[in-house]
């Protein structure tokens, strides 16, 4: 079988200009009558930088790294989804890990095909543009830019170490693809892995490329599209945080979480119904970038159904995962905690064993009814995906003051969100001593299923224990086995950073001898 690398296979994902005329033409036979030459080409394939993200955004590419933690343990009657991160055995085969490293991938190809196009345009090799046609190009140019930024930090989380100022420009970053090659099938042109400094040093260029270009108020008819599907100026500010926040970089990363914040643009939601609303019915005023979704035909993947399973109709439900009692002791104010109503649900759990037993089970994707009405039952655990709120840039703001030892403002932005979470809440008054533990406690609570757990471990340099914290020993998969609720593993374990995909290892003799270790 002929190898392929999957990081240029990808890129003929790019050349089609909408959904239905994805395949047309191979990466290597872009002809130069395919680039775009006219205002509508530009305009279609913006489509083509916002469908990937209802891939990128949902399903597997958050779940996966959620299931290798504590927070779930898998039922007895489990389907043996998410097994190998869940046993903490996957290799770099694994086929989760491999559609996450090309999905992001694809979207770098949709990007770059976007910025060359746009690059001609620049260098005047694209005539009878108007000016005000130009006007919208340039700002869905700084989406696709913001698109290969957020593509980038998201492979770097996943398959990089935890960022290190003083270390980053030693150890291995991402192979950087930013433009076409002559030939595809020329595996001399395939590109290495970069240092993660590197790495960073485009991400937070094409950040800067997007902050300059990006206006929402141009590209945006507030008439009739809502602006938190699109890429915005302060979704761009939101990613820079994240993104400081990863590098270590705190006085970016107050400056632009703070910012977001201070605009009062997004206020917390401070009352249960509501905050309730923004989980079921997909409205919320705390969300500063939600993903288009729509039924029939422009669906996200499924998250509830791996935590309620196959939907029944009224029948008994039979999920894969669970939450830990751990996870649940988390929440300490009980219902107070309009998170802890939100998240988790009281429910009579019957398994296939003949075991029965009353759990919580979480229900922070139950499904929007303005999606699982108009399709199948196999899409009712459907919500539109929320990658950024601005909960997470209270969180930001707090890390990165505490790590600066600003305990002060620290407790600030930490007790600013804990008083729209908790009822009766009383401020606290943190010291150097306990103001990180907080932090991560309450980031955990109110980012948990959302993606952020395995990385914020190797970001706190914390290892993974589950500590046969069940809800109950007759309803999880192997109580007390050492690769299920009794797995523990210590900071800095190998498969705390993903494997190169062996498909793209073996295709890309550029990458040899730049595997992750233990792969």
């Amino acid at each position: 079988m002929k190898k392929r690398n999957i990081i240029l296979s990808v890129l003929f994902a790019a050349v089609g200009l909408t959904s239905c005329d994805m395949e047309k033409y191979p990466y290597n036979a872009v002809e130069e009558s395919q680039y775009m030459t006219t205002a509508n080409d530009f305009k279609s394939a913006r489509i083509g930088l916002y469908s990937p993200y209802r891939t990128l955004t949902s399903g597997g590419h958050i779940l996966t790294p959620e299931f290798q933690c504590a927070d779930f343990h898998a039922t007895a009657s489990y389907s043996n989804t998410y097994g190998n991160q869940y046993r903490w055995d996957f290799q770099s085969s694994d086929g989760n890990i491999e559609a996450i490293w090309g999905n992001f991938y694809t979207l770098i190809a949709r990007s770059n095909y976007y910025i060359d196009s746009y690059q001609k345009l620049v260098n005047g090799e694209i005539p009878g543009i108007s000016e005000a046609d130009r006007a919208l190009i340039d700002c869905w140019a700084g989406e696709a830019y913001f698109s290969r930024a957020f593509a980038y930090y998201n492979l770097a989380t996943f398959f990089c170490e935890a960022y290190d100022p003083s270390t980053a420009a030693e150890v291995y970053g991402l192979p950087l693809q930013l433009t076409y090659v002559s030939n595809a099938t020329d595996n001399s042109q395939y590109p290495g892995r970069s240092s993660l400094q590197a790495t960073f040093e485009q991400i937070n260029k094409d950040l800067a490329e997007a902050e300059r270009l990006v206006n929402e108020n141009k590209t945006v008819n507030s008439n009739t599209q809502a602006k938190y599907n699109y890429i915005s100026q302060d979704l761009v500010t939101a990613l820079r945080a994240r993104i400081a926040l990863w590098t270590k970089d705190y006085d970016t990363a107050i400056s632009a979480s703070t910012a977001l914040i201070s605009s009062n643009k997004y206020p917390l939601i401070n009352d249960g119904e509501a905050f309730r609303a923004m989980w079921v019915t997909d409205y919320g005023t705390e969300v500063i970038w939600q993903i288009y979704t729509a039924a029939p035909d422009e669906l996200c993947s499924t998250n509830g159904t791996m935590f309620w399973g196959q939907y029944k109709n009224g029948d008994p439900q039979v999920m894969d995962f669970i939450p830990s009692q751990s996870l649940i002791d988390l929440y300490t104010d009980g219902d107070k905690d309009i998170r802890f109503t939100s998240f988790f649900a009281p429910y009579h759990l019957a398994l296939s064993n003949g075991s029965e037993a009353d759990v919580y089970v979480f229900d922070k994707y139950p499904g929007n009814p303005d999606i699982y009405s108009q399709t199948i039952v196999d899409n009712h655990y459907i919500n539109k995906p929320k990658p950024f709120r601005i909960a997470e840039q209270y969180l930001i703001a707090a890390e990165a003051y505490a790590a600066k030892n600003d305990v002060t403002n620290a407790s600030k932005y930490l007790n600013d969100l804990c008083r729209t979470r908790i009822a009766e809440y009383v401020d606290k008054n943190y010291t150097n001593a306990t103001i990180l533990t907080a932090i991560q406690n309450e980031r955990h609570k109110e980012l948990v299923g959302e993606g952020f757990q395995l990385i914020d471990l190797k970001r706190w340099n914390l290892g993974i224990d589950r500590a046969n914290a069940y809800q109950e020993s007759t309803m999880v998969l192997q109580p007390g086995g050492v690769n299920t609720t009794a797995l523990s593993k210590q900071a800095g374990d190998d498969r705390f950073v993903w494997p190169i995909p062996k498909a793209e290892y073996d295709a890309n003799p550029q990458l040899k001898g730049q595997q992750n270790p233990g792969y």
